[in-house]
């Protein structure tokens, strides 16, 4: 029997009303370094798959408390992430249970590595698989400042001359109901298209524009609340970005802004992640193939 491989889908919950194309931009991420890809399976859904395949499971988990997998999801654990809220769920003694079965489990921050290592099951940091994204071409047409998913406090820091022709976008809290993952996958395809041809900055806040930028070679500028430094979700992006932290509630009083605008670096060049995408991607690839040897056990 040949093995088929699956990606990652977002349907059910609130999938099915708001999208965030962070999510998709992962999904292609993995899809361009497998081998190939015969379909979707939904993250909320991994416990009904009722055919034995391979599933990338690089990303948030998650947001239903449908875990562990189905027996018959072989996975590739891989750039995989716990949130706080979903801890309980995921290291539940069947989830500890299924997750022994595929360790090592690389994940995409130290966070995740940190609490699966405190359940006893061997874990490390893989990084993101949205940094290895092909680095662009240089373009005349990139010329383009992008401010993404930036909250209205962060908006204040940003020098007029860069916020006054910029264009302004939201990639994580799309309201289009019901969806297709086709459909998903195209809308955040032509999101990184976009970046790719036109960008010459991004500012934001949200680290799946962030890494994926990087990758491409565009200069970002990433902004953070101070209040949440310890938020383990943003520290993927330590050593290769970096990160302002910002005390939001101060930006309040027009002089705190105008003195932090000054911190930051409004002129950065892209960094060269070289090293760290060809890592990745080989630690990915032998997982997949570990993956695949153990569909044929």
């Amino acid at each position: 029997m040949e093995h088929k491989i699956f990606v990652l889908s977002y349907e059910g919950y609130k999938h099915d009303y708001r999208i965030n194309l962070g999510d998709e931009i992962q999904t292609i991420s993995a899809s361009r370094l497998l081998p190939k890809v015969d379909g979707y399976v939904s993250r909320e859904a991994l416990n009904k798959v009722n055919e034995k395949c391979i599933v990338s499971l690089n990303g948030f988990f998650m947001s239903s408390n449908n875990w562990p997998p189905s027996k018959n999801v072989i996975p590739i654990p891989f750039a995989f992430h716990i949130a706080r809220k979903s801890e309980k769920e995921i290291c539940s003694p069947e989830g500890l249970e299924y997750l022994k079965k595929y360790q090592p489990i690389g994940c995409r921050d130290m966070g995740t590595v940190n609490i699966l290592q405190r359940h006893g099951i061997e874990s490390y940091f893989s990084r993101c698989l949205t940094l290895t994204l092909d680095a662009r071409d240089e373009m005349s047409t990139q010329n383009k400042i992008c401010i993404v998913g930036l909250d209205k406090d962060f908006l204040k820091l940003i020098p007029k001359n860069l916020s006054k022709n910029a264009i302004f976008i939201n990639q994580s809290n799309i309201n289009l109901p019901f969806v297709s993952p086709d459909t998903k996958m195209h809308l955040a395809e032509s999101l990184l298209d976009f970046y790719r041809k036109n960008a010459c900055l991004v500012i934001t806040q949200k680290i799946h524009c962030a890494m994926p930028c990087i990758a491409m070679g565009i200069p970002v500028i990433f902004i953070w609340d101070k209040a949440r430094k310890n938020d383990y979700r943003v520290k993927t992006l330590d050593g290769i970005c970096k990160i302002n932290y910002v005390n939001k509630f101060l930006l309040r009083f027009p002089l705190v802004s105008s003195i932090v605008s000054k911190w930051i670096d409004w002129n950065p060049e892209a960094p060269d992640i070289g090293a760290i995408k060809q890592s990745i991607k080989q630690n990915y690839l032998s997982a997949y193939e570990l993956a695949k040897k153990r569909f044929y056990e």
